[in-house]
């Protein structure tokens, strides 16, 4: 009996064997040909009366190895995004995925109405990922992709340069990922930001001329190179001079102001000072530099941590109050004027008025901001959230007038590093 259930065993351990070989010989397990596929890399929304128009950025395979991966631009048309996208394989052969895809850039057009007539394909593509960044830009999003930066060929990796974390943690940009800002849209409050993406030019002009000791010099180097050895000289000093007058003409990315969205459109803009107090208030922000003007003279101040609560009340008669108490740890970085050996000898020994400035400075953007959202309808601190949190049973009495019916403080306190 032993033996005859032992053989039994083996059979279905061949049997096994057998089935899983030949699953591996008769398929490639949804592997696709590297040129039949189209790696998208960033995309942009237009929109055209009823049209979108999608630029899809698609990072080309390099032939040799070494050599960096290149991008190009294809534009499609369609009534919706899906047929946008069909249009890439027909015309190209090309199949789009979206596995790589780290940008959805957001024209101003499309802004201007409901935006999710755009993003519902992307949050139904199974391969898309939610960490997905979304961003607006004024004008065309085709312009701004079709950009070539100063700091990277690829604009969808210099826009993701100016979005990273390091961005976020220092308040610099608000950078929202497909995940938040579809949970903001379908939320009780309909609010959601943005970042808005614009191309700058340099701020200083970079003087090609070079110096005459330098041009003396790859003078006499080059007499007393062979002459195989000038022409080779001479054309890659003459690319590298093309290259830096291009150089100089490219322009940066930015991405310091955030639009401010209800109900899916675009209604209202936030200043670069408006945004670094926004995320001061509901965010986490770590080595953060702030400029405050006092007594004639700029301090930068470097933030080594912020502790922000945001405190709902609300009364009988339905009128309500969010007090916004802000922490902020803080020490100098820099002055505009010479400063003594005490203040050298510590970096945190702070000159007097400077803190009492940086307070009334972000408390003043703060009360900005939220006057701003709230003529818009728009809850950018979350209050809605905090009233079906802390407060369920008034939520369905004040919710349609929660903005209108409640009076904002802010409060803002730096204390000394040391």
């Amino acid at each position: 009996m032993h033996n005859t259930h032992s053989r039994n065993t083996v059979r279905y351990y061949i049997l096994a064997v057998i089935f899983l070989a030949f699953l591996f010989f008769s398929n490639d397990f949804g592997l696709m040909d590297v040129q039949k596929t189209a790696i998208v890399m960033a995309v942009g929304v237009d929109r055209e009366e009823e049209e979108f128009i999608l630029t899809s950025q698609i990072a080309m395979p390099s032939a040799g190895q070494g050599k960096s991966s290149q991008t190009v631009q294809l534009v499609s048309r369609g009534k919706t995004v899906s047929e946008a996208f069909e249009q890439i394989n027909s015309k190209t052969g090309w199949y789009p995925k979206l596995v790589f895809c780290n940008l959805i850039l957001l024209g101003e057009k499309t802004a201007q109405e409901d935006v999710f007539a755009a993003l519902d394909f992307f949050l139904l593509d199974e391969y898309l990922t939610d960490d997905c960044q979304v961003a607006v830009c004024q004008g065309l999003a085709k312009d701004v992709l079709n950009t070539s930066a100063l700091v990277d060929p690829s604009s969808s990796v210099a826009i993701g340069k100016i979005l990273s974390a390091h961005a976020e943690r220092v308040g610099a940009v608000h950078p929202v990922n497909l995940k938040d800002f579809s949970i903001g849209y379908f939320g009780d409050s309909q609010s959601a930001l943005l970042p808005i993406v614009k191309t700058e030019p340099q701020q200083e002009k970079i003087d090609s001329s070079s110096p005459p000791n330098q041009s003396s010099s790859s003078a006499e180097s080059s007499g007393n190179a062979e002459q195989g050895g000038d022409s080779q000289n001479s054309s890659q000093s003459e690319q590298g001079g093309q290259g830096g007058g291009e150089s100089q003409n490219k322009p940066v990315f930015s991405a310091r102001e955030t639009a401010v969205f209800v109900r899916g459109r675009w209604r209202e803009t936030l200043t670069e000072e408006e945004t670094f107090a926004v995320n001061m208030a509901i965010g986490k922000l770590r080595l953060a530099n702030y400029s405050v003007d006092v007594f004639g003279e700029t301090c930068t101040l470097t933030i080594k941590r912020n502790d922000p609560k945001i405190r709902l009340k609300m009364g009988k008669d339905g009128k309500g109050r969010v007090k916004i108490s802000i922490t902020v740890t803080a020490g100098i970085a820099d002055f505009s004027k010479v400063l003594g050996v005490k203040e050298l000898a510590d970096a945190g020994d702070v000159p007097d008025g400077v803190f009492a400035a940086a307070e009334k400075k972000l408390v003043a953007a703060l009360n900005r901001a939220y006057e701003k959202a709230r003529n818009v309808d728009c809850d950018v601190f979350g209050l809605q959230e905090r009233l079906v949190k802390y407060k369920q049973r008034k939520y369905h009495k004040y919710k349609d007038v929660l903005l209108d019916n409640i009076s904002f403080v802010a409060n803002v306190k730096f204390r000394n590093v040391r």
